[in-house]
């Protein structure tokens, strides 16, 4: 339901998604086995998903073949990849071999036209902003400049789950204090992976007040923290985007819960009232999940 028009400029951060290896945000490790054969594992102790890509420059007794790229989407903890098998037993494999990663799965597409809805509790009222990238307020349009939504809250409101999914990232100790500003590079933020290889990243948290860690399944609707943002020249708002790593333009503005009947892309310089439809919140569970929650309406 439109309200009220008004209309405010949000700039954004990006993202960081490409990791060096020295981060060792993921590692690479092999085992020799009795028979002689070599697996390869890798390791995280996050809960993003990365996809591994790992390529041979020197491969010696075995029936692989050289440049070669073998790709792996990884998980929380050890997992893996290949085995090498010697094509002449009692003699060893000789290998040299590098990896990269990037951050989610890229065996996943992104479902452009999955609805969402309002990160705002069911009958808030909410304007709509339009988020804008760094690179584009400095006159620089990157090749994945990112895009979002800004949603006007009052300080203290409950931000709940645009979508299930699982939260892979929470910082909520790095809210800034900085009076009057428009962007910070450090902000209290979570994030959540979906079915569909996307992200969802909400920000502007107040500290210590984010009520989920990484590692745990969201469903749509669920209270996922309080924000802040009362220091901001906006006032108190959530920022909010949808991204994917591999897509070409990386992020978009997906489609929403405008009304009982509406749905599509909200306008800037709008105000709409959330609503929190059952038949969007249960349309990715699972039978026994869908049941457990209509058991409780």
């Amino acid at each position: 339901m439109k309200l009220q028009r008004y209309f405010c400029l949000l700039l954004f951060g990006l993202p960081l998604l490409v990791y060096a290896q020295s981060n060792k945000t993921v590692t690479v490790s092999y085992e020799r086995s009795a028979k002689g054969e070599v697996t390869f594992y890798s390791e995280t102790q996050s809960h993003t998903p990365y996809t591994v890509s790992m390529t041979f420059s020197r491969l010696s007794n075995t029936t692989s073949t050289e440049g070669e790229i073998y790709d792996a989407v990884i998980h929380y903890g050890k997992t893996r990849l290949l085995t090498l098998r010697p094509s002449t037993e009692n003699v060893p494999i000789g290998f040299s071999y590098r990896y990269t990663y990037r951050k989610g799965n890229n065996r996943l597409k992104a479902d452009t036209n999955f609805v969402y809805l309002f990160p705002l509790a069911p009958g808030k009222v909410v304007r709509v902003n339009r988020m804008v990238s760094l690179e584009k307020f400095f006159g620089k349009e990157g090749e994945k400049r990112i895009t979002g939504l800004g949603f006007s809250t009052t300080a203290g409101d409950t931000i709940f789950a645009s979508r299930g999914g699982l939260v892979t990232e929470v910082v909520d100790n790095a809210a800034s204090t900085s009076e009057n500003t428009s962007f910070h590079a450090t902000e209290n933020y979570l994030e959540v992976f979906h079915k569909d290889g996307t992200f969802a990243r909400y920000k502007l948290f107040h500290i210590g007040v984010i009520f989920v860690s990484p590692g745990e399944e969201v469903i749509p609707g669920q209270p996922l923290g309080i924000i802040g943002g009362e220091n901001y020249k906006q006032g108190s708002h959530l920022r909010f985007s949808i991204y994917c790593p591999d897509r070409p333009d990386y992020s978009y503005v997906p489609d929403f819960c405008l009304s009982q009947e509406e749905v599509g892309k909200p306008e800037p310089r709008v105000m709409y009232k959330s609503w929190h439809p059952v038949a969007i919140v249960v349309r990715e569970m699972s039978k026994k999940g869908k049941k457990k929650f209509l058991s409780k309406e």
